[in-house]
């Protein structure tokens, strides 16, 4: 009996520690569209690996390509996420997940959304985004039954 105790308490402490572990990863996915939003060059490339890849629907960009396209505008950008599921490697984490922006100002209003997938590596205790793959649904389509949660930004 004590065994069958320690053995249910050492799983689920487990389980709770690889779920915060998912969720320190994916805190780098999270970081980046902030960056992205916040138009900060200096972020972008701090948050990803040298070898960063995205595949960006149907294209292969680096951090460099990225960042030639994310410029400032007269437009807000806002991030929601909705994660499809995520799996520990040990020091890389696998996520899919469905990302939407809102772009506004107050005479314009859109939503884009991607499906998504990334791939976060631990380097030197710090996790880094080493490759993203990046599929754009097409104008007015949105993912039945999908619940996005949106980005909290704590510098606003």
């Amino acid at each position: 009996m004590y065994k069958s105790i320690v053995l249910i308490l050492t799983t689920l402490f487990l389980s709770k520690a690889q779920a915060y572990e998912h969720g320190n990863a994916f805190k780098a996915v999270d970081n980046f569209f902030l960056a992205i939003s916040e138009v900060n060059h200096d972020d972008m490339k701090s948050i990803v690996t040298d070898e960063f890849v995205l595949l960006e629907h149907g294209e292969v960009w680096s951090i460099s390509d990225l960042i030639k396209v994310v410029n400032p505008t007269d437009y807000v950008r806002d991030n929601y996420f909705s994660i499809i599921n995520m799996k520990d490697h040990g020091d890389l984490v696998t996520v899919n997940y469905w990302n939407k922006a809102n772009f506004h100002n107050p005479n314009y209003n859109e939503d884009v959304i991607w499906l998504e997938s990334a791939v976060i590596e631990k380097v030197k205790g710090v996790w880094l985004l080493s490759q993203m793959h990046s599929t754009r649904l097409p104008p007015g389509i949105t993912p039945k039954d999908v619940v996005f949660t949106k980005q909290i930004n704590i510098n606003e």
